[in-house]
């Protein structure tokens, strides 16, 4: 019994699993060691979800309000620090925990009540169908670019081929791809040869391929050949990656905790850069309060999960997190007790160059956006309206991605402000 090359990626078709490299290049950049970050980590509420419920709390006046905004009142809304929150189970200790080093951006003009151009400009900056997600434009732009270079869990993950993307929505068939030379994945004792015939095999295999390459002259070959490669190699890649696997996966109902196991395990083994996180639920056209606010809060503990992971992997110093929505929800109800699309939304992040304990841009009693000062970032009548190709421009320019000559062609519209330092 062996798994071959066939089986391997039907395997890995199976599982839902695709690790793909496009170049020669992003598999000898991997050679000059594992990368150290930072990291980079997208959460994506898919749907549209309500600030006004999280960061921009709106309540509403009096029980006579005829088209309140929310269902709680004003005077319930907390604090912490510079920051308002809506009276949630569970914000007021993440806004407290969270405090000194958490900015959000409210009043962000998305242009678009549109699921997919809401989806694309919040993560590209941009509305265009080709621009690339700002997870891919990172992950591909590092001087050293490991093999699984962007983790995705779906969510936007246009790359415009400048990486290859890898997805995981079956976490538990990693370690039966990682070993397949085991009759059962998660069984050292199971394994089907001695570690030195493993090795001559795996060996043999890529001097095949590495010969095959030589020979392709169509394009078209050199490119699948490339892919199959990548997979090859990728074996190694998947067993640091499980090695770094804590041995019993999350099992709650909140999949932002598994995909934040495997996106650290990626991180501190230095095969990743970036990951794409994604939670679904916040489309709440009806029963708007009994189905939203249970998604928000999973939000939240999702982005203090990662955080506690990061911190017992000895990384969360180099976890920049960005954590945003296709848009927002109505500022009232419509008849049946939902919220539909609104284009004025928030966006909250933390990590390394994001100078917490601040909010920047606001909106009024109705959520409609109020601008900045350029100059100071105050809330300022007639100021400039935050839009996703300004938090981009800055995004970028923390990443020091804004100048790199593959990014040139997707370039965002902003007034250049000076959002995070």
């Amino acid at each position: 019994m062996r798994i071959d090359r066939r089986d391997f990626l039907k395997l890995a078709a199976a599982a839902g699993l695709t690790v793909a490299g496009p170049s020669l290049a992003s598999r000898t950049a991997h050679a000059s060691g594992p990368y150290a970050g930072p990291f980079w980590v997208t959460i994506h509420a898919s749907g549209g979800w309500d600030p006004t419920l999280l960061c921009d709390p709106k309540g509403r006046v009096s029980e006579d309000d005829e088209q309140p905004i929310n269902s709680y009142f004003n005077d319930q809304i907390g604090t912490a620090g510079a920051f308002r929150f809506a009276p949630v189970d569970g914000h007021a200790d993440f806004f407290e925990r969270h405090r000194e080093r958490l900015l959000v951006l409210n009043g962000i003009d998305m242009g678009t009540n549109s699921h997919d151009t809401g989806t694309r400009a919040m993560w590209s900056g941009g509305t265009a169908n080709e621009m690339p997600a700002l997870a891919a434009i990172v992950a591909a732009t590092r001087t050293q670019t490991p093999p699984l270079a962007f983790l995705t869990n779906g969510g936007y993950e246009r790359t415009a081929q400048l990486v290859a993307p890898t997805r995981i929505p079956n976490v538990d068939a990693i370690q039966e791809i990682a070993y397949p030379h085991r009759l059962s994945g998660g069984d050292p004792d199971s394994s089907l040869f001695t570690d030195t015939t493993q090795a001559r095999i795996a060996a043999a295999r890529l001097a095949r391929l590495e010969r095959q390459t030589e020979r392709a002259t169509l394009p078209r070959h050199r490119a699948a050949l490339s892919t199959l490669y990548t997979a090859r190699a990728s074996e190694n890649e998947l067993v640091a990656l499980s090695d770094y696997l804590p041995s019993e996966l999350d099992s709650t109902n909140n999949p932002l905790r598994r995909q934040a196991q495997v996106a650290v395990a990626g991180f501190k083994a230095g095969l990743t850069v970036s990951a794409n996180l994604v939670i679904g639920g916040f489309d709440t056209h009806g029963n708007h309060d009994s189905s939203h606010t249970p998604r928000m809060q999973m939000v939240l503990q999702g982005v203090d999960f990662l955080l506690e992971e990061a911190e017992r992997q000895g990384i969360a110093d180099q976890i920049v997190l960005i954590v945003g929505s296709d848009f927002a929800r109505t500022p009232w109800y419509n008849e049946g007790n939902g919220k539909d699309h609104w284009s004025v939304t928030s966006m909250m992040m933390m990590g390394p160059g994001i100078r917490g304990g601040r909010v920047i841009g606001a909106t009024n009693e109705r959520q409609e956006p109020i601008g900045v000062d350029p100059s100071t970032l105050a809330t300022a009548a007639g100021g400039v309206t935050l839009t996703p190709g300004i938090v981009h421009g800055a995004l970028r320019r923390l990443a020091e991605v804004d100048s790199h000559p593959s990014v040139a062609p997707f370039g965002v519209e902003e007034t250049p402000l000076n959002l995070l330092a």
